[in-house]
């Protein structure tokens, strides 16, 4: 009897074990570097459940959890407080995942998100991030955007951040930006600060953000490193983590390129990250990267997909 109860104890325990891996993901590969980018919707009103907040049923908790599963080494953030972004690298380290990170605010007028009203963008890496000051860079195309709250108008500082790290004892550019529709000449900023004159030729660049801009708007062309139909020419020089998805190729999201002649290998087009639009991207550069594939989940407490990419790091990168 007692043999048997340690019998069973035993298999009860190996499938307990096998639900919780087919629960996560499958562990990094040598030479893979895996992306998670989120706009949390930290602080405005259509997710009420956040509301600055880094708890139970929120944004925070949800990349916790999910970095938990997928194991990034660089996570980005668009829409989050200062205050989630410092209690996330904490209960990051608590869950065992510890990451180092950068933050810069787009305005300061968000009463959610504390004293100070700091509400903008981070980039957490798994290597030292090299600096002391956030590598943030305000836009110079604005589209004259103001933010109003409480009485008080102030203009809204969008930029790109950048982080200096390192992945797999390699060094690493790992940016985000949240860019604004009305002035789709960001992209061509973006563009500008990635540029090969711009960054060492040696050294590999990531780009992830909620762009508000669909796949097949002609400000995409300055990332996208291939065309979008017969007769455009690329101007970038990324590859993004959904474009060799075939399952969207016929179909796609609204605002996506339709490919279907001549079996093509890539297609600016992808999942949707928010309603039946894609406007959250994961791009990673041609010259030091290869191959990618890219997934959106979407949980209630953002109005946007979660976005999580791998890419494979060329060896001599």
């Amino acid at each position: 009897m007692g043999a048997a109860v340690v019998i069973l104890a035993v298999a009860a325990a190996l499938v307990v074990g096998m639900l919780a891996w087919e629960g996560r993901e499958k562990s990094p590969a040598p030479g893979e570097v895996r992306v998670l980018h989120y706009n949390l919707c930290g602080a405005a009103a259509v997710c009420p459940w956040n509301a600055g907040g880094s708890g139970s049923g929120t944004s925070v908790e949800r990349v916790v959890s999910e970095a938990s599963a997928f194991e990034p080494d660089v996570i980005t953030l668009n829409e989050v407080c200062e205050t989630q972004y410092r209690a996330l690298l904490e209960l990051l380290e608590k869950a065992g995942r510890r990451m180092h990170g950068t933050y810069a605010s787009s305005q300061d007028n968000v009463p959610n998100c504390g004293p100070t009203g700091a509400f903008g963008t981070a980039v957490l890496s798994r290597g030292p991030i090299v600096g002391e000051e956030p590598d943030y860079r305000p836009f110079a195309h604005t589209g004259d955007e103001m933010y109003t709250n409480a009485g008080r108008t102030v203009p809204v500082r969008r930029g790109i951040l950048c982080a200096p790290t390192r992945v797999a004892r390699k060094s690493l550019l790992a940016c985000t930006a949240h860019t604004y529709a009305k002035a789709p000449e960001q992209l061509r900023e973006i563009r500008d600060r990635l540029a090969e004159g711009s960054v060492p030729r040696k050294v590999p660049v990531l780009l992830a953000g909620d762009l508000n801009l669909q796949p097949n708007e002609p400000a995409l062309g300055f990332l996208y490193a291939h065309p979008s139909g017969d007769g455009d020419k690329p101007g970038g020089r990324f590859r993004e983590g959904d474009e060799t998805d075939r399952a969207w190729f016929s179909q796609g999201s609204t605002g996506g390129v339709v490919c279907t002649g001549g079996e093509p290998e890539r297609c600016r087009n992808g999942e949707p990250t928010a309603d039946d639009r894609k406007i959250d991207y994961v791009f990673a550069d041609t010259r030091h990267f290869s191959g990618g594939h890219s997934d959106a989940k979407m949980f209630e407490e953002s109005d946007h997909a979660m976005v999580t990419a791998v890419f494979s790091l060329a060896p001599d990168a």
